[in-house]
């Protein structure tokens, strides 16, 4: 190893053990960039972004982006806090691999007891204990219904999209081009011709209700 390469890689550790006050973006609930430096928090895995999942009264809603919006509601929270940062290694993506912290309290940590993360054994059995904590309360997934987001990866999806297998489900939740969630009931213009796909993000629905409370809007046509 080069002795530039080595006092390269002492500066990179410095950065990230140092407290900082700066920037910190969202990306999704298990990678924030600090500082213009991406970081993929270790040892937890949150639903993805178009995942979906089911409460406790069988009702789908976006866990992906609960997920995200709660992260990024405790760091504005805690804004004057400052932030430091561990990392292990790079991924194949060039990610960090790492655990912050804001003040006291580990980021990673704070998802899985909450639900709003899972503890990524397959890597690490650092947050088992708090993924217990938050199956035991029923917070966040754990209220109802859901796939593993490493699983969601590989495709894996709930084998109906009814949240109750006794009810026909009509209505199409289609996304549009310009990411707009449209919903289509029989008898409008484009309900022949709209087609859905699951792995966009599309979903059928049993009520219009079901379809506004998670987010889409009637067509006007």
């Amino acid at each position: 190893m080069s002795v530039y390469f080595f006092k390269l890689l002492i500066l990179i550790w410095l950065f990230f053990l140092q407290n900082v006050y700066a920037d910190i973006k969202i990306i999704d609930g298990d990678t924030i960039i600090v500082n213009e430096k991406k970081i993929r928090l270790f040892g937890i895995d949150a639903p993805e972004t178009n995942q979906y999942c089911f409460d406790k009264k069988k009702i789908e809603y976006s866990c992906g982006l609960n997920s995200t919006k709660a992260l990024v509601q405790f760091i504005k929270k805690n804004k004057y806090k400052s932030i430091k940062c561990s990392h292990y290694e790079i991924d194949k993506y060039g990610r960090f691999i790492g655990e912050c912290w804001i003040g006291e309290i580990s980021i990673n940590s704070w998802l899985v007891k909450n639900g709003l993360a899972l503890a990524y054994l397959r890597y690490s059995d650092k947050f088992f204990f708090d993924e217990k904590k938050a199956k035991e309360k029923g917070l966040g997934v754990w209220q109802g219904n859901f796939i593993y987001p490493w699983e969601w990866r590989r495709g894996k999806r709930f084998k109906s999209n009814n949240n109750l297998d006794n009810r026909k489900c009509y209505i199409k939740g289609n996304i549009s081009s310009k990411g707009q969630k449209i919903y289509h009931i029989p008898g409008n213009l484009n309900y022949e011709m709209t087609k859905i796909n699951e792995n966009k993000g599309e979903r059928w629905f049993c009520s219009e209700e079901e379809a506004k409370m998670n987010g889409w809007r009637k067509s006007k046509k």
